[in-house]
């Protein structure tokens, strides 16, 4: 099984302590401040330290939301576990 690093955005709420977790991955080897200035929105967004803080839409000027990259880590098979695989399958019929 190969390890891979992968990326995806959190934005905590601030008001209500919730964590919503972007659909979008990214590759782990780009650096976070690549990934949030890809989102950056002049108005809508400011640069926190290591994250970007998302304004209210009303107009408050009131951050709403945190902004962070979180990085995780999926397994993928490599060869040899899916020709194993389809080995074991050709036998077992």
């Amino acid at each position: 099984m190969k390890k891979i690093k992968v990326k995806r955005l959190a934005y905590y709420n601030l008001i209500t302590n919730d964590i919503l977790w972007g659909a979008e991955e990214y590759d782990g080897n780009l650096t976070d401040k690549n990934i949030l200035g890809a989102i950056h929105e002049i108005g809508k967004t400011e640069w926190c330290p290591n994250c970007l803080g998302l304004y209210k839409l009303n107009g408050n000027g009131e951050l709403t939301h945190r902004i962070v990259v979180e990085t995780f880590y999926q397994y993928q098979k490599s060869w040899y576990n899916l020709l194993s695989d389809s080995i074991k399958r050709i036998l077992r019929i």
